[in-house]
């Protein structure tokens, strides 16, 4: 029942970003930003039973640490954008991509943790 309850969740994540148009999420400084803190945040707290729960942890964390440095980098105009409507609209959006990746990342584990602490 699990993985047919996270491959429903997937789907509807993965329609939904599909009819936006998925190269909008792909950012590749975004997705090792958050990974890289989920295994860190993970180790952290040195718990191997609890190791996909602590990830997926880590990965909402830092999701939301890289939402916050690319609100900074975008408010101390890092990019050039600050008023410019074009450039606006796309720095935005890829400062909320690690908290996108963040919390699917995070629901992945869920799975992977229920199912191995089933086993």
């Amino acid at each position: 029942m699990k993985y047919a309850g996270i491959a429903i969740c997937l789907a509807i994540i993965l329609g939904a970003v599909s009819s936006v148009g998925i190269h909008l999420y792909n950012d590749f400084m975004s997705l090792t930003f958050v990974l890289g803190g989920a295994l860190g945040f993970a180790l952290l707290k040195s718990e191997t039973s609890e190791m996909p729960r602590n990830f997926g942890d880590g990965a909402v964390y830092f999701g939301w640490l890289g939402l916050l440095v690319g609100l900074v980098a975008i408010a101390g105009n890092a990019f050039g954008a600050w008023g410019s409507v074009e450039k606006m609209g796309p720095a935005l959006a890829v400062s909320m991509l690690p908290l996108f990746y963040g919390y699917t990342v995070r629901l992945i584990c869920m799975a992977v943790g229920k199912a191995k602490s089933a086993e």
